[in-house]
């Protein structure tokens, strides 16, 4: 057996020199071709087939009904305020959900109001858009769902201020746009009341199996963090159970407390594996302790089944049988340590065995949690989760445009030119006496973006999409001339292809495809 030298130390960092460095063969792709895998992304499990289908039947719905009660542009103004609110929506916790959703209905309507009362007053109007714009562009110091809501909030205000409403018609369309963005919160929401806890429920499941998934996966000194987006994810998403004290609640809340126990174990434990490869390839303890993780990642897996929406009920006899192996794999080890002299790898090894004692333990908690088989007596197993008031948002949010206002800001730099441009391209658009001139600063409120190749991307495909939009719109009203019926199927379609392409929202502002 070699002992501990120099040799382990220069061999440890000469093998991760390689894997950082990669094979010296592999030819770096261009910059033509990157920029053409950036264009071409698509990512398919940002779809959500639920989401979108409850988005466009918010969105013809008010249609249906205004054609009904012979009231087309009501129904159109209540299906706009229901067409900006998707983008808000999402499938992490009800009660997070329905706040941004109202505020999202609540900021629209505003800006319908105000574009519409300001549109018939050049000056005003356009220093409005400029004002909106800066403050729509600084929402991105905020991330989640802001910057989507600053600039759907600003294009309902430059299409509405095209209008030249009455302030007695302003408000009417304010209040009717309220109506539409309550009618897609209420849709988001109707199951709340059956499946209160729905949202925490898939959110842990989805961290129990990707740490199942990593657990069996080879580590390397270079792999990523472990399911630590999963796990913010779950921090974010069961916030909204700090107050709760119901059974089903305090469940989920020490799931997510095992949770992280077992994340940080394995991290340890699989840095330990690396250790013992490193020094001895060979080492009788490496095997075993292979096997031990393979069958914790047996056992992290029957507990996100339980979590899932139709627990099979076959795995009980599996999961017990699984972890009585891992007891017996800490013992294989335990002995292989003890005949193994005093040495780096005796040390390590026996760290090992103390860290699959601790995980055997974690992982036995997790299961009889998930399978409601222990008692719980309060909330003590549960994680310290404090959700932030009102207060503490708009302080935080007041606080985040603080420390971006000044020019070394790249967000304060991307605020002033939005500004800048929407400003301009209102003016260009008052002094053209085309129709809808509000497509100028309307498509560039859409396409600037704080990036520059998000800004050339999105302008290719907004100048892309516009165009075949355009040819399929008038190749339908003078191919088919389709009728009121037809129409409404069609926005329907569009609008569930739009929605379904939308990032959704998630706990940590973003995995989902439930409603």
């Amino acid at each position: 057996m070699p002992p501990v030298s120099n040799q382990v130390s220069n061999q440890s960092s000469v093998e991760d020199a390689k894997t950082s460095s990669g094979p010296a063969s592999e030819a770096r792709p261009s910059a033509a071709h990157a920029f053409w895998q950036i264009l071409t992304l698509f990512d398919s499990t940002k779809l959500s087939a639920h989401r979108a289908f409850r988005n466009a039947l918010g969105v013809v719905l008010p249609l249906i009904a205004g054609f009904a009660l012979h009231m087309p542009r009501g129904g159109l103004v209540v299906a706009s305020g229901a067409l900006n609110v998707p983008y808000s929506d999402g499938s992490d916790p009800y009660s997070a959900r329905v706040k941004r959703m109202l505020a999202s209905s609540v900021i629209c309507a505003v800006a319908v109001f105000v574009g519409a009362v300001s549109g018939k007053h050049v000056v005003l109007a356009v220093t409005l858009a400029a004002v909106w714009a800066f403050i729509g562009g600084m929402f991105v110091a905020v991330g989640g769902a802001a910057p989507d809501l600053g600039i759907m909030s600003l294009v309902t205000l430059l299409i509405y201020a095209a209008q030249h409403l009455a302030p007695r018609e302003a408000a009417i369309s304010g209040v009717l746009a309220l109506a539409g963005g309550l009618l897609q919160t209420a849709l988001s929401v109707a199951l709340w009341p059956v499946r209160r806890y729905d949202p925490e429920r898939r959110v842990l499941e989805n961290f129990y199996r990707e740490l199942a998934n990593r657990a069996s996966a080879p580590w390397k000194a270079t792999s990523p963090p472990l399911a630590s987006t999963h796990s913010e994810q779950a921090q974010e998403a069961l916030l909204g159970l700090a107050r709760d004290a119901g059974t089903e609640s305090i469940r989920y809340r020490a799931l997510l407390n095992q949770a992280e126990r077992i994340r940080l174990t394995l991290l340890v434990l699989m840095r330990l594996r690396l250790r013992m490869e490193r020094e001895i390839p060979g080492y009788p303890g490496l095997a075993i302790l292979d096997g031990y993780l393979q069958t914790a990642s047996q056992i992290l897996r029957y507990i996100s089944n339980s979590l899932s929406a139709t627990p099979p009920t076959e795995q009980h006899e599996n999961a017990r049988q699984a972890a009585e192996a891992v007891d017996r794999f800490s013992v294989q080890l335990r002995e292989v340590t003890a005949a193994t002299p005093p040495s780096f790898i005796a040390a390590v090894a026996k760290d090992a065995v103390f860290q699959m004692d601790a995980l055997s333990g974690q992982l036995r908690a997790a299961l009889d949690l998930s399978q409601n088989n222990t008692e719980l007596q309060g909330a003590a197993d549960a994680p310290s989760l404090t959700p932030r008031t009102w207060k503490e948002t708009v302080s935080a949010t007041l606080e985040a445009f603080r420390n971006h206002l000044n020019l070394q800001s790249p967000i304060f730099r991307h605020a002033l030119r939005l500004a800048v441009l929407v400003a301009v391209g209102d003016i260009l658009g008052t002094e053209v006496s085309w129709r809808r001139t509000y497509w100028l600063p309307m498509t560039i409120a859409l396409v600037l973006k704080p990036e520059f190749t998000a800004t050339f991307t999105r302008g290719l495909l907004r100048i892309a999409g516009t165009i075949i939009g355009l040819l399929l719109a008038t190749g339908l009203f003078h191919l088919v001339n389709p009728g009121v019926v037809l129409q409404v199927i069609l926005i329907f379609v569009l609008v569930f292809l739009m929605a379904g392409w939308v990032p959704p929202i998630t706990a940590s502002s973003q995995s989902r495809s439930a409603p």
